[in-house]
């Protein structure tokens, strides 16, 4: 039989030296239960009921945040699911996780280098998607001052990396402030697909701590079919 994992390794982000990035890349059809216990990794009750696949996402996603733990030399590599159901991460560490039907990933650091983690990856949207989803996303003006920035991703691409860093930014503040925030909330000011960065704005105010103006560096990769975002807020200004 295949094997559940056709990939688990670490990735490099240049613009965050501090951050160790793990990636899983898996096939759902291979997953078996037995696998939480081969590897150590808590199934919760919640996930009593749920289907191979929604058990595959979850275990291939904390097994990279194991595994990412592991490598910083945390020795505490429990994972539980915490309050409004946030990862609970072991004392001294944050961290983000995230998953497609064939990829998990996962950002992890130690406590005092960052002090908000988000990580989100995606599936490429299809053209259909794009038409669907664009107006949704992303505003024209957003859309205009990206492309007049220099940006020569495919429309796909582009529409795709926005949404995933919007979701990425999301997961790392959302922790802190606890606020449920839609697309307007910020918005893409810059995108170089050269260098692998963006940069993304708060057009309001998310907490005390995040203002309006508040603007974060991201890094992304694109990677068989996905595209992987980062964002931690020690690149703001």
């Amino acid at each position: 039989m295949p094997p559940f994992l056709n990939t688990s390794q670490r990735v490099v982000p240049p613009l965050f030296r501090h951050l160790v990035l793990w990636y899983n890349a898996f096939d759902f059809r291979y997953f078996d239960k037995s696998l939480f216990s081969d590897f150590g990794v808590e199934c919760p009750r919640l996930l009593t009921r749920a289907g191979p696949k929604r058990k595959a996402e979850y275990f291939a996603g904390r097994l990279a945040a194991r595994r990412a733990l592991q490598f910083l030399g945390c020795k505490t590599l429990d994972l539980p699911i915490g309050d409004h159901r946030l990862p609970q991460w072991p004392l001294g560490y944050r961290g983000s996780i995230s998953h497609t039907r064939a990829l998990a990933v996962s950002a992890v650091c130690q406590h005092d280098h960052y002090q908000a983690v988000g990580i989100d990856t995606e599936t490429v949207f299809t053209v259909e998607q794009c038409t669907k989803l664009t107006s949704a996303i992303v505003s024209d003006a957003e859309w205009n001052d990206v492309i007049r920035g220099g940006c020569e991703l495919a429309q796909t691409q582009l529409v795709t990396l926005i949404f995933s860093a919007k979701e990425a930014l999301y997961k790392a503040l959302y922790p802190h402030t606890l606020s449920f925030q839609d697309f307007s909330a910020a918005k893409l000011t810059w995108v170089c697909d050269k260098s692998a960065q963006f940069q993304i704005e708060l057009t309001c105010d998310w907490s005390g701590d995040y203002s309006a103006g508040t603007h974060f560096t991201g890094w992304f990769q694109f990677f068989d079919h996905t595209v992987v975002t980062v964002i931690v807020d020690g690149s703001h200004k």
